[in-house]
């Protein structure tokens, strides 16, 4: 082992310690897993059940006729019931009461009865009324067939010059997953990003960093923090990732691909990139400053990218898979939210997924030089504001 790695991770590791004793880790952990359980339940509860639970319908004395009719039409328009025989009125309304039966079916099959606790469910009451019809037809000695040769070809044929596609709810559901963990990464980080930037100048103003370069480099300063603040971002990520595939396990409420454990995995990778492109940046523009005021000013050059990616999810989302997504979601800036969001939705392609991680390392390999140069050559230079081209340079 070289001599620079283990100050390297002595400063990882005082990073570390000092982000998971403090408040808004542990609150924003909780916050985060609230926040997901939440939109899971709310999500369950407010999408269309694809399933729907079957109807159990009874039929008595001569209503029985009405069965096969009834089977044949509840089958063909999907509507789930159970037929059952009732002995008598008085069972079958003791059923009902009791809520073993849904509907009672009794009476004759022209003029039949039909008891329930509160109302008949429109699928069983649109078959049921088929069923009446075919008997009172039957009755007059008409048949369904002598009747649908009249019938048939009566409706007018629409033809719509722009017809609207039908919802898809299973598409819904893609692309809010998508978005929630845009978001979620956005601010996670938002978050990390300014906690490197917050330190670095937090040891200037403090002159804590004078004390800490006696002892080491500053490019090991620098990979110790961004090291320790990311591995802390990585941990909270992960513990919500896990926390939400639980919620989801137990609640059996989404089965997106956007939610699954390859997704979560790969979402935590995309944080990662995220985090050191960002954090590198984040920690060269602070080290030209020396107090915290200035510090949001500095970074904000950083920070308008990190903005930009997140308002360009709102574009994207509308169409994953168009040109313009395709090319925003391949440079480095914007791809770890909005490269993230079209994983998440099923519009990238895998070429395209891994010509923007290419990208992603490349960028960082770079930044890395430059925000290590920037770092050297302005995180001791107190007071003034170092110019960027002072910094880059070392006058």
């Amino acid at each position: 082992m070289s001599g620079g790695q283990p100050i390297i991770y002595l400063v990882a590791r005082r990073e570390i310690l000092l982000r998971l004793r403090s408040r808004a880790f542990k609150i924003g952990t909780v916050a985060m897993i609230v926040l997901i359980g939440i939109g899971i339940v709310l999500f369950d509860a407010l999408a269309p059940n694809s399933s729907p639970s079957s109807s159990s319908v009874g039929f008595v004395g001569p209503a029985a006729a009405l069965e096969p009719v009834f089977k044949a039409e509840a089958a063909a328009a999907g509507t789930a019931v159970v037929v059952t025989d009732v002995a008598d009125v008085t069972a079958g309304t003791a059923q009902v009461d009791a809520g073993t039966l849904d509907v009672l079916v009794s009476g004759s099959p022209t003029a039949p009865v039909a008891v329930v606790t509160d109302t008949v469910p429109a699928d069983v009451e649109q078959a049921l009324i088929t069923a009446v019809l075919e008997a009172r037809l039957a009755a007059v000695g008409l048949t369904p067939t002598t009747v649908a040769s009249v019938v048939d070809g009566t409706n007018v044929v629409v033809q719509s010059r722009n017809p609207a596609a039908p919802a898809d709810p299973q598409r819904t559901g893609e692309l809010l997953s998508a978005l929630a963990v845009a978001i979620l990464l956005y601010v996670s980080l938002g978050l990390y990003g300014s906690f490197v930037s917050q330190g670095v100048v937090e040891e200037k103003a403090t002159r804590m960093v004078e004390i800490l370069l006696a002892t080491m480099r500053p490019s090991q300063l620098l990979a110790g923090k961004v090291i320790g603040i990311g591995l802390v971002g990585l941990l909270q990520l992960s513990i919500v990732g896990a926390a939400t595939l639980v919620i989801v396990a137990v609640t059996h409420g989404v089965a997106l691909p956007a939610v699954g454990p390859l997704a979560v995995l790969g979402d935590v990778g995309w944080f990662m990139l995220g985090f050191l492109f960002y954090a590198l940046a984040f920690a060269a523009l602070a080290a030209t400053v020396s107090r915290q005021e200035e510090a949001t000013s500095a970074t904000t050059p950083i920070t308008v990218f990190l903005v930009l990616g997140y308002l360009l999810v709102f574009l994207v989302l509308p169409d994953p898979s168009s040109a313009f997504s395709t090319f925003v979601s391949i440079l480095p800036p914007f791809a770890p939210v909005v490269m993230s969001l079209r994983i998440a939705t099923g519009d990238a392609q895998l070429w395209q997924v891994a010509l923007a991680i290419v990208l992603m390392v490349a960028s960082i390999g770079g930044l890395t030089w430059v925000a290590g140069r920037m770092y050297a050559n302005s995180v001791l230079r107190i007071g003034k504001r170092v110019q960027l081209s002072d910094a880059f340079r070392g006058h």
